[in-house]
């Protein structure tokens, strides 16, 4: 990834179409000032191919399901998920998937 000052044209951008892939990293950027954000720009990203290891596919059914159940919690328990997500880099979503494929908590608290 490289950094920019600024974005190029459009026509530019469609000349490398293919090759490089421009983009607006919002990560570090305070999310309440719109239009904000790093250019940045980096290789073309390309395919891994259709052949997935076998760990990779085994995970695909628990992914596909804790994506499908995160439209069907409550929108207040969406908003805790959010609100423990805040100033980690993940979202809400992110945060509910993780917990479901591997624990809020990596390591289990002793009491």
């Amino acid at each position: 990834m490289a950094k920019l000052t600024a974005l190029p044209s459009l026509a530019i951008i469609d000349g490398f179409k293919g090759v490089i892939d421009f983009y607006v990293n919002h990560q570090s950027c305070d999310p309440e000032v719109k239009g904000s954000g790093i250019p940045c720009a980096r290789k073309w990203p390309k395919s891994p191919g259709h052949l997935r290891a076998e760990a990779v596919m085994s995970q695909w059914s628990a992914f596909t399901y804790a994506s499908r159940e995160w439209g069907n919690i409550s929108a207040e328990v969406q908003e805790a998920y959010k609100a423990m997500a805040k100033g980690t880099g993940l979202s809400g979503r992110d945060m509910f998937t993780r917990s479901y494929l591997k624990g809020l908590y990596r390591y289990p608290l002793e009491l």
